[in-house]
């Protein structure tokens, strides 16, 4: 979803009719379609929040190396959330606290008696 301020950006650059729509569109790095809902009003002015727009890490900011895993990263480290959450998960399933989508690899679903006569047929 965009920022607020860029669709109304678009919208104001679009009554101003100074750029054409691929201009506004190149400008505020926005697709043409999008410009173009605008502009026809099949898109509605409405967009995400300011505070939604901030993100636990400031991009502005000079990315640091990870002291756990030594990536350089914009703080806090995503990819060390990721590995603890994943052998959080793994941790759990090993405990059989956690159900795992799908069916396991060693272990196929049971075949349904619908399936058998069809099996039976084909062979």
């Amino acid at each position: 979803m965009l920022a607020l301020p860029i669709v109304e950006e678009t919208d104001r650059l679009l009554k101003e009719g100074k750029l054409s729509q691929r201009q506004i569109a190149e400008h505020l790095q926005i697709s043409r379609g999008t410009v173009s809902a605008i502009a026809r009003g099949r898109r509605a002015l409405f967009g995400r929040a300011l505070e939604a727009d901030k993100m636990d890490s400031d991009p502005l900011l000079p990315a640091g190396r990870c002291p756990s895993c030594g990536f350089l990263v914009h703080m806090p480290c995503l990819i060390c959330r990721t590995r603890e959450y994943r052998h959080g998960r793994r941790v759990l399933a090993a405990m059989g606290a956690v159900r795992t989508h799908g069916a396991s690899p060693s272990r196929r679903p049971p075949v349904r008696r619908r399936q058998r006569r069809c099996h039976a047929r084909v062979a």
